[in-house]
């Protein structure tokens, strides 16, 4: 019983992550974005800075660069700039979607107005609160420090593993209501045990029928994500070949991803 929740909740939140191809994305070193600034903090600590007006600073002296030069840098910073909202919206539609989900499910478990669903839409809600804190500054604009991400990750294991544990603490701390319920169930209905179990299967199978388009949907935007970020790292290492000040400006890199 417990595997079928946690994987009722999973079965969605999985392709926060997710895609055809492997994706792979860290930092070196520290990027922030804030207030349309791009900021760049390399391992050899050379502070890179690109302003609103993308003007490239390097440690405070600004760089003149040729015009294919910025043009490429241009589409550096768009694409960063691009890339910040696209992983917020997935992570927030898996989360509305997981939530969904596990109200469902401890629905279709424990009737209507039950406290764990209640408990489910706080934990989560929480969840995405930190989310949008994360990516939004209070104005709305968009920003991103990559401080944030546990081990340099890009949204990938730190947030998986948060949404992991709620999950986990939401069943851990309704386990026994659902078996008590479910006690009830089979005492007051003749104790068919089978009949549940293929209701239960049947649920489940609904349930993952319901969110397939949806999940291929969001899977689908993971893979343009995913070659968002592998275009930002193409350009970074061309500015590092051909701006001898940026040479060694390799904060993201994109492992795993074939352009």
């Amino acid at each position: 019983m417990r595997n079928f929740i946690f994987c009722s909740a999973m079965l969605v939140s999985s392709t926060v992550v997710a895609a055809e191809q492997q994706c792979d994305v860290e930092f070196n070193g520290g990027l922030q974005l804030e207030n349309q600034v791009l900021t760049l903090t390399t391992e050899q600590d050379n502070t890179i800075v690109i302003n609103q007006s993308k003007q490239l600073y390097v440690n405070g002296t600004q760089t003149h660069l040729s015009d294919s030069q910025q043009q490429q840098l241009n589409e550096f910073y768009d694409g960063i700039a691009s890339a910040v909202p696209m992983a917020a919206n997935i992570a927030s539609d898996a989360i509305e979607l997981a939530s969904y989900a596990l109200n469902e499910t401890f629905t279709q478990l424990l009737g209507e107005n039950n406290s764990v669903v209640a408990d489910i839409t706080a934990q989560l809600d929480a969840l995405k609160r930190e989310l949008d804190q994360s990516f939004y500054a209070d104005d709305g604009s968009v920003r991103l420090n990559s401080a944030h991400f546990n081990d340099g990750q890009f949204l990938s294991e730190g947030f998986e593993e948060k949404f992991e544990q709620a999950i986990e603490t939401i069943v851990a701390h309704s386990i026994g209501q659902i078996m008590i319920t479910i006690g009830s169930e089979l005492m007051f209905n003749g104790g068919d045990v089978d009949d549940f179990e293929q209701r239960m299967e049947s649920f489940a199978h609904n349930i993952e029928n319901k969110f397939d388009k949806d999940g291929e949907a969001l899977e689908a935007r993971a893979e343009v994500l995913c070659a968002s970020l592998a275009n930002i790292d193409r350009l970074e290492e061309k500015l590092q070949n051909e701006v001898p000040q940026l040479a060694d400006m390799d904060v993201l890199q994109v492992k795993g991803y074939a352009m």
